[in-house]
């Protein structure tokens, strides 16, 4: 069974193939794989200035309240169990990646 992205979940317009400019979630290959996901897109609550609700999100600091009340975050965290990678390892990989790709 593939798994969705956020984009494919909240049918968003940003993911790749959309009809507006891409959110860093589907353009940051940074966490790509990481859920079984494309890109960041699985794990999108860790990424900065995604476009949850259509409007630029802030900081993981800023928003992670807001995403852990999330139906595709819960979805996530409940689909991959005890190989749900918490936030702290996934800021690590993302901040692993030279800046001109975050």
């Amino acid at each position: 069974m593939k798994k969705q992205n956020c984009w494919e979940f909240k049918a968003c317009d940003r993911g790749p193939g959309g009809s507006k400019d891409l959110c860093p979630a589907a353009s940051n290959t940074a966490l790509n794989g990481v859920h079984g996901g494309t890109n960041c897109g699985r794990a999108c609550w860790a990424v900065a200035g995604t476009y949850c609700g259509g409007e630029p999100q802030g900081s993981f600091a800023q928003k992670i309240s807001d995403c852990s009340l999330c139906d595709f975050y819960k979805m996530v965290r409940e689909q991959e169990g005890s190989k749900f990678m918490n936030s702290y390892g996934l800021i690590t990989m993302l901040n692993q990646q030279p800046s001109s790709m975050v």
